[in-house]
């Protein structure tokens, strides 16, 4: 499919957040067909871009601090200004990695580390909505983690701040959508720098989480991961608001899926 005929031909997108996730999801929407700005953040492990898009993109600020609001505002509002177009398409890719660590030992620091990417998101959200909403078809992605609708023991902090997401959604889809902004929580499950390591150190472990999942895999961060994140930006869901997403091969609805916390 040509650029020009895909699903988001013509929309103008922006991505916070690069890492596997974000670097899929912003391949796929220049597959897609929309013009694409990148936002990095300043402690994650940065993707390179595929080759075929990788000088697509029309704007890439790096190194944001993705725990202070304001540089985030700061960074949304300069980033559209630079579009000369209205913005279609926010995505939000801001959770911390998970630190696995039991409630009784959860000091308040770890917890603050894991909202104040909560914080960034509402920052991104509020800084983007003047564009989104000029718009008129404004789409919000927020990439949440499957703890934002179930939990796990020894996550307490990413349980929290994967709730929040849920909730900040269902806020902007009941406040923004009189703006035609849908927001909708995407969450993934995907093949990570992360994950690859955990199957080098646990195999076993990892190989009976794999086969615990309904499709049998780990979704591809641009086929599977960025397919979903693309659904969910274009004019196909204009009527699906405040929802919650999961691109995880059905995890979700398998009930409970081993923890590989409990084998570090």
């Amino acid at each position: 499919m040509s650029a020009a005929h895909g699903l988001l031909a013509g929309r103008v997108a922006l991505v916070v957040g690069l890492d596997e996730i974000g670097a899929g999801i912003a391949n796929r929407f220049v597959r897609e067909g929309a013009r694409v700005a990148l936002l990095s953040i300043d402690d994650e492990r940065q993707v390179a871009l595929d080759d075929d898009v990788a000088g697509k993109f029309i704007a890439n600020e790096i190194g944001i601090p993705a725990a202070d609001p304001d540089s985030v505002a700061l960074a949304i509002r300069d980033t559209v200004a630079k579009l000369a177009a209205p913005l279609d398409v926010l995505v939000c890719n801001l959770l911390s990695a998970a630190a696995p660590r039991l409630l009784e030992h959860l000091d308040t620091m770890a917890l603050d580390v894991a909202l104040s990417r909560v914080r960034s998101t509402v920052a991104a959200m509020r800084a983007a909505l003047p564009a989104l909403r000029d718009s008129g078809r404004g789409r919000i992605v927020l990439v949440g983690h499957r703890y934002g609708e179930s939990v796990s023991e020894a996550l307490g902090a990413y349980n929290a701040a994967a709730w929040s997401l849920v909730g900040l959604a269902r806020t902007a889809a009941l406040e923004w959508g009189q703006y035609q902004i849908a927001t909708n929580v995407l969450l993934p499950l995907t093949q990570t720098a992360e994950f690859d390591d955990a199957r080098t150190r646990r195999p076993k472990v990892i190989d009976l989480l794999v086969s615990q999942l309904p499709l049998r895999r780990v979704g591809h961060p641009i086929e599977d991961i960025g397919g979903a994140a693309a659904f969910l930006a274009s004019d196909a869901v204009c009527f699906v608001n405040g929802q919650v997403v999961c691109a995880d091969g059905g995890q979700q609805v398998a009930g409970p899926v081993l923890n590989p916390a409990r084998f570090t």
